[in-house]
């Protein structure tokens, strides 16, 4: 690595970097994606496509040093893509045999600073299903990295196996990030925010939860649901008929649902934002994931109509502060070298994504890990063919009953919303508990 030169950490990785330190051995921070091929495979041209984007991807082949109290990042000098190759196609049940084994790899450890960030392979289920499958550790890639990647995978095969010449490959280089970043810390803007959230989160609280609060095990449950594409329509409608729009509306459903389950009116949620729109990130296969915190006293006499516009109040005035990582706050208030989170559940709200296109092929993505999961992540994404509505839980605290009864009333309050938006919140309540129970 003697070669390139360093360079910073951006907030984000650290994060990430502060997350493993606090446990080494963890494995927790791995995560993974999936990606399933229906149809008759050219494996040379899906093994050329994934080794020519991986090489590509600079995030992955990084390496990180500890550099007295702080940290930096270089390019490993030797950067290589093992594509892994595992066949169950003779197996009773293909599918959960290659599940365990994904499951299984997830368990490895982690070294930031002299192991790979990544492994990949291509599992056979049968003559005409694979999956290819891709772990990362999370101070390398984040959910939208990963949509980048798969669609050069895909964008590569598909000119390969049609025989023309694919567009050329952007620059994914991290210095740029960085540097953008390292502007962003000397600017005036980087003083108000960090005052703002200084001020916003002095004398905070124990974030309500609605399980026990324990350290982040070294796996997650899940509990996973594909609803209806017109389901996302259905919310869309219903949050321009209140004058908001549908992320507030969802956010919300997800206060009033914390309320009902947990009895507490003073509710934080952590709330993902991808800070890419107009950065140096935007095409980019990185980590450049924030999560701000996001705090309200609910009135139980306020309708449902109420609390969407008064969370839609307070994403425009969070709206201008949100490049300010949470790990700076963290910092800023002392909990830097510890689990505690100024939030309970975690929301990513992910934008529209009408797939890729693996020329030949039916191709769909799985979710297998989301990385490390200190209370509650939910994943709302609108796809081609449905919503994607999934909670990833602490099994340290949520078993499966409980994880499945709490997904259950989020659904039938979202829906009781749907119907009567004028309902007060202490109604809600009562439809909420019924249909979990």
């Amino acid at each position: 690595m003697a070669g390139e030169a360093s360079l910073p950490l951006t907030g984000p990785q650290l994060g990430m970097w502060a997350a493993q330190r606090i446990d080494p051995d963890s494995p927790s921070l791995w995560t993974a994606e999936a990606v399933e091929l229906e149809g008759p495979l050219d494996l040379a041209a899906l093994d050329a496509a994934i080794r020519e984007t991986l090489m590509a991807c600079d995030a992955l082949h990084m390496r990180y040093e500890a550099d007295g109290e702080g940290v930096t990042q270089r390019l490993c000098e030797s950067r290589s893509v093992a594509l892994a190759l595992e066949d169950y196609a003779g197996c009773d049940a293909p599918w959960d045999s290659a599940w365990r084994w994904m499951r299984e790899d997830l368990l490895r450890p982690a070294d930031l600073g002299r192991r790979p960030l990544f492994a990949t392979a291509l599992i056979r289920l049968g003559a005409r299903r694979h999956l290819w499958y891709l772990r990362a550790h999370h101070i390398a890639l984040d959910g939208f990295a990963y949509l980048l990647l798969i669609h050069r995978v895909a964008e590569l095969y598909s000119a390969k196996v049609g025989g023309r010449d694919a567009a050329p490959a952007r620059d994914w280089s991290l210095a740029p990030v960085a540097a953008e970043e390292a502007r962003y810390r000397d600017s005036a803007a980087f003083a108000h925010s960090r005052e703002f959230w200084r001020q916003r989160c002095a004398g905070i609280g124990e974030p309500v939860t609605l399980g026990r609060k324990c350290a982040p095990d070294d796996s997650a449950r899940s509990s996973r649901l594909r609803l209806p594409a017109g389901e996302h329509l259905r919310w869309q409608s219903a949050a321009r008929a209140l004058g908001v729009d549908w992320s507030a509306w969802l956010i919300a459903a997800v206060f009033a649902w914390m309320r009902a389950r947990s009895g507490a009116d003073e509710i934080s949620l952590g709330l993902l934002v991808m800070n890419r729109l107009g950065s140096a990130a935007l095409s980019v296969p990185c980590m450049a994931m924030n999560v701000v915190p996001l705090r309200l006293r609910l009135q139980r006499q306020w309708s449902f109509a109420e609390l969407a516009r008064a969370v839609a109040a307070e994403l425009r005035e969070l709206r201008p502060h949100q490049r300010y990582n949470y790990e700076w706050l963290r910092q800023d208030l002392g909990l830097g070298d510890s689990h505690a989170q100024l939030y309970g559940p975690v929301l990513n709200l992910m934008p529209f994504d009408r797939g890729f296109v693996f020329d030949g092929l039916d191709s769909r993505a799985h979710p297998v890990s989301v990385g490390s999961v200190e209370d509650l992540d939910l994943t709302v994404s609108p796809l081609a063919d449905g919503v994607r509505f999934d909670i990833e839980a602490n099994p340290q605290a949520y078993d499966a009953a409980a994880l499945q009864a709490h997904h259950r009333a989020l659904l039938a309050l979202m829906q009781a919303a749907l119907a009567d938006p004028s309902q007060r919140l202490d109604e809600l309540d009562g439809a909420c508990a019924r249909e979990a129970a």
